[in-house]
C-alpha cells in the first residue's frame, strides 16, 4: 500500500521546479496530482506534465480515486491538491498523510490573506484545525528552503478556536 509523504495545497497544482524541489526534500520520486477537472481532460494532463521532471513519475487522479490508487500501488508519494476541501476529502478516505504544506492559495471571494501567498476562509481554517488535531504536521511556505510561517496559522487558530 502506498502512502503520502507530503500533501501540498497549491492553487497552481504542479508548477515550475516546485515538484522537483519538494520531491528532493522528502525523497519522493512519485507525484499524485489529485484534481477532478485536470484528471478529466487529457490536454490538461499533457500541459501539466510539462512541469513535472522526467525522473518523477506522475499520476493524475480524481480526488475520490486516490484511496483506491494507494491501496493498489506501493511507494511514497508527493500529493498535490488545489484546495483544503480536496485535502479533507482525501483524509476522509482514511489515507494517512505524514505532513501537509500550504504553498500558494490564491485570494478569492470570502478568503482573507494569512501570508503574502496564502489566503484562507473559515472552512479552510476548520479543515486545517482538524488536520492539526490529528497530529499531522503543517507548514506554510512556498519552497522547502523558505521560512515556515506556521506561526500565523497558529494565531488564527487561537483567535477562532
Amino acid at each position: 500500500m502506498g502512502k503520502i509523504g507530503l500533501a501540498r495545497v497549491d492553487s497552481r497544482l504542479a508548477h515550475s521546479q516546485m515538484v522537483k524541489m519538494w520531491g528532493e526534500k522528502y525523497g519522493l520520486k512519485k507525484v499524485i496530482i489529485a484534481n477532478d477537472l485536470t484528471a478529466s481532460y487529457s490536454i490538461s494532463v499533457e500541459v501539466m506534465d510539462l512541469t513535472v521532471p522526467e525522473e518523477i513519475g506522475s499520476f493524475y487522479l480524481k480526488v475520490a480515486d486516490v484511496g483506491d490508487f494507494l491501496k493498489k500501488n506501493e511507494g511514497s508519494y508527493l500529493l498535490l491538491l488545489e484546495s483544503t476541501s480536496d485535502l479533507d476529502k482525501i483524509l476522509d478516505q482514511g489515507i494517512r498523510i505524514e505532513e501537509v504544506n500550504l504553498g500558494i492559495i490564491h485570494l478569492s471571494k470570502g478568503k482573507k490573506s494569512l501570508t503574502e501567498l496564502v489566503a484562507l476562509d473559515d472552512e479552510d481554517l476548520r479543515i486545517l484545525k482538524k488536520i492539526k488535531d490529528k497530529g499531522i504536521k503543517i507548514s506554510v511556505k512556498k519552497l522547502p528552503q523558505d521560512l515556515d510561517e506556521i506561526d500565523k496559522l497558529e494565531i488564527k487558530f487561537r483567535e477562532k478556536y
